[in-house]
């Protein structure tokens, strides 16, 4: 079943995730350096900084929600209504078709 309608993303997440991955690949270039007995060192853009930043705490983000729900899933007590998912899917389709 395709659903047509809202697909919302979180840009800065992805770009975080990007960065996180040359930050991480960096690093480990900078290991193999040392190793080798030459320096090398990394340093983020502004740009990248408010990236990273952005990536960690949106506005609205309750981080003790999210903390327990991740717990809830790690340990296998988070309840998935279909359901009630199809529902808020619907609602915001409404929305989007409103505007």
């Amino acid at each position: 079943m395709k659903i047509d309608g809202y697909q919302g993303t979180n840009i800065y997440g992805e770009q975080a995730a990007k960065l996180s991955k040359n930050t991480q690949l960096a690093a480990d270039k900078k290991q193999t350096a040392n190793r080798a007995g030459e320096q090398a060192s990394v340093e983020l853009s502004e740009k990248a900084q408010k990236i990273m930043q952005g990536a960690h705490v949106e506005p609205g983000i309750d981080l003790n929600k999210v903390a327990t729900l991740k717990n809830a899933i790690n340990s296998g007590n988070y309840k998935i209504s279909a359901e009630d998912i199809a529902k808020r899917m619907m609602a915001q389709v409404n929305i989007q078709k409103e505007d």
